[in-house]
């Protein structure tokens, strides 16, 4: 009854290992996306097995090995989004930015360093392990039991949101609701979207995957403006201050937007 869950992880593994040699040519950047994109369902996936075991399934020590590849892999994507944001962002003022955007090549250069370092030591056996403790943990799971279990843990993320929203004011805590967000929206994917969604967050599945996408681009400001605004410190330059000042006055401006937008989402109409 609950093959397809089953299938859904060996649909993402399949992905991870053909990923994993796409990620040897340093050009593929959506190879290393489409990576942590699959690790992170496998993430949520790890959850689930949790819940319908009553946690006996161990969900952060099946992926554990598995993590540290997502983390390096992060550290790799965050550069590579950064040094396309220097080259694609509207209203930059080119020469100014020329030292910046030379160094987040660099800095990319170094992640992708110890990234290749990783990979050759990534124990595949991890990924099967885990599909032999979920076979084994599914073998006894209903579908009515499944579906129970999976809008469990969809109440939990849906009050970790909450939680995050009401009890910090600070604006990094939006990049955590964010991260829910896309948990949720991985949870309902595991199921083909017969979660009780628009029911607990009054959102369709389709609106959760724009607001999602919202977030992103503000998180992307918010992580190019961190990284100029270091590096003005670290590098001041007479020449281009002025220009670099309204350039970061453009890119605030555009990451209060979005904030306001995102955060008018969560209240009006999710009614976090």
């Amino acid at each position: 009854m609950t093959d397809y869950i089953l299938a859904y992880f060996h649909k993402h593994k399949s992905l991870i290992e053909g990923n994993l040699l796409l990620c040897a040519d340093p050009k593929d950047v959506e190879a290393v996306h489409n990576l942590r994109l699959s690790i992170k369902r496998l993430r949520v996936l790890a959850r689930l097995a949790d819940e319908l075991s009553e946690r006996t399934f161990d969900a952060r020590g099946s992926m554990k090995k598995i993590n540290k590849l997502f983390k390096r892999a992060g550290r790799l994507r965050d550069a590579q989004v950064l040094g396309a944001l220097s080259i694609e962002l509207p209203e930059k003022p080119l020469p100014a930015l020329a030292d910046f955007t030379t160094r987040l090549q660099d800095r990319e250069k170094i992640q992708r360093n110890k990234f290749d370092l990783l990979l050759p030591s990534f124990p595949g056996k991890s990924l099967d392990d885990f599909g032999l403790k979920l076979s084994t943990l599914l073998a006894d799971v209903s579908e009515k039991k499944a579906l129970m279990g999976g809008n469990k843990l969809l109440t939990t993320f849906i009050n970790e949101i909450r939680d995050l929203f009401h009890a910090r004011t600070d604006e990094k805590r939006l990049h955590e609701i964010r991260t829910r967000l896309k948990d949720i929206n991985y949870l309902n994917n595991i199921f083909d979207e017969q979660l009780h969604i628009e029911e607990q967050i009054y959102i369709s599945a389709e609106r959760l995957k724009e607001t999602g996408e919202l977030a992103g681009s503000w998180h992307d400001c918010l992580n190019f403006m961190s990284k100029l605004e270091k590096f003005m410190l670290k590098h001041p330059d007479p020449e281009y201050s002025a220009a670099l000042e309204e350039f970061i006055n453009t890119i605030t401006r555009r990451k209060q937007d979005l904030s306001q937008e995102f955060t008018c989402v969560l209240i009006n109409e999710m009614r976090v």
